[in-house]
C-alpha cells in the first residue's frame, strides 16, 4: 500500500509540474482542439501551461508496463493546482532546476527537469503530454531516481497515466483529494509536500 501511496504521489506531483497554474480564463488546450488550429510550436514559459479544469479527474496510472492497480480520482481546484504545483518543485525540501517546456507542432507538451532531494535522493523526469486539459490528456513521464528511501522508487521508470473529466468534485470533497482504488482518501496537497516516511516504516 505504501508504494501505492508513493506512486499515486508521485504521478500527482509529475503531471502537477506539468500543467502548471494558469490564471482563469487563459489556455486550457495541451492539444489542437477538434476543427481548430494547434497553438503555436516551440519553448513555453511556466505561464504558458495550461491548467486542468477544476473538478473531478478519473485517471489509471501504468508503471513500468505492469497491470493498473485501478483508478485513482483526484479533485482539482484553482487552489490546490497551484499548491501541488509548488510542493512538486520543493517535496521536502527539493532543491529542483528550472522546468523546461516546449510545444511540439501537434500540440502535444515535452517537458523535463531535475531534483536533488537530498536524503530522499535525486530524480531526473522527462515526458510528453497529449490531449487537453478540459476532457482528458494521457501523459507518459520517464524518471530516473537515485538514492531514495524507498527502493522500488530507485532506478529508470516509465509511468504512463491516462486522466479523464468526470464532472464536478463531490460534496465534502476538497481541491487535492485522492481518493485511491481501496476507497482510503489522501490529500495530495499535504503528502506531496510532506516529507517521506523513512524506508520500512
Amino acid at each position: 500500500m505504501r508504494i501505492l501511496i508513493a506512486t499515486a504521489l508521485a504521478g500527482v506531483a509529475l503531471v502537477s509540474l506539468a500543467a502548471c497554474n494558469k490564471p482563469a480564463g487563459g489556455n486550457s488546450t495541451a492539444a489542437a482542439t477538434a476543427g481548430g488550429a494547434a497553438p503555436a510550436a516551440g519553448p513555453l514559459s511556466v505561464d504558458q501551461m495550461p491548467h486542468r479544469k477544476p473538478g473531478l479527474w478519473k485517471q489509471t496510472m501504468v508503471m513500468d508496463g505492469a497491470p493498473s492497480v485501478g483508478a485513482i480520482q483526484l479533485c482539482v481546484d484553482e487552489a490546490s493546482e497551484t499548491k501541488m504545483n509548488i510542493a512538486s518543485q520543493n517535496v521536502a525540501g527539493a532543491k529542483c532546476d528550472k522546468p523546461q517546456f516546449t510545444r511540439a507542432l501537434d500540440g502535444s507538451i515535452a517537458f523535463s527537469n531535475s531534483c536533488d532531494m537530498g536524503a530522499d535522493g535525486k530524480m531526473q523526469t522527462s515526458g510528453t503530454i497529449k490531449g487537453d486539459f478540459n476532457s482528458g490528456y494521457v501523459a507518459t513521464i520517464a524518471t530516473t531516481t537515485s538514492g531514495a528511501p524507498i527502493a522500488q522508487m530507485n532506478g529508470a521508470h516509465t509511468m504512463v497515466i491516462n486522466a479523464t473529466w468526470t464532472g464536478p468534485c463531490a460534496p465534502g470533497q476538497t481541491g487535492g483529494d485522492m481518493i485511491l482504488p481501496n476507497g482510503m482518501t489522501v490529500n495530495a496537497t499535504k503528502a506531496i509536500s510532506a516529507a517521506p516516511p523513512a524506508a520500512g516504516q
